[in-house]
């Protein structure tokens, strides 16, 4: 693929990730942050996979890349009215902090995925990434039904110590 072709490519794959978002948070808002995440880490983990399927194909690969931009932001917006009902449910008064510390959560991912991505082309080559990443965003997937599991468990076995937040 060109330089240019590459460029469009990167292009299109930004411009999905507001629509991602979008879908991800209407998601959200119909089945519940825990069934909505679920889905959607299902649905990236599926095009991360996909990704290592068409490498002998530019068309393919530039496809499946657009496809990889609208699922790779789905979660944002689950994520975020995730995180802020659990904190308004357990934690009133730290709600702020919690929204704030779930966007920070989000940028050292950046910077962890950056690092761990440029071991995983170093040691197992530049294929290797997508499925090391659907190995990641499974661990997401399980993370998140234990969550959802831990959420149906009555309320008064899970006490928070708002006193020590």
């Amino acid at each position: 693929m060109s330089g240019y072709s590459s460029g469009i490519v990167c292009r299109g794959f930004e411009n999905l990730r507001a629509p991602g978002s979008d879908q991800g948070g209407r998601l959200a808002d119909r089945k519940g942050p825990v069934a909505a995440l679920k889905i959607i880490f299902a649905g990236l983990a599926l095009v991360l996979l996909a990704l290592t399927l068409p490498a002998g194909s530019k068309w393919l690969v530039a496809l499946t890349a657009l496809a990889w931009g609208t699922a790779a932001f789905g979660n944002v917006a689950g994520l975020q009215l995730y995180v802020v009902s659990q904190a308004k449910a357990r934690v009133p008064h730290a709600v702020d902090v919690a929204s704030g510390l779930n966007i920070a959560a989000f940028n050292v991912s950046i910077a962890g995925g950056a690092g761990l991505g440029g071991l995983v082309v170093e040691r197992l080559g530049l294929m290797a990434t997508p499925w090391v990443g659907a190995l990641i965003v499974l661990a997401a997937w399980l993370l998140t039904a234990w969550s959802g599991r831990l959420d149906a468990v009555d309320d008064e076995s899970m006490p928070i110590a708002a006193d020590r937040i």
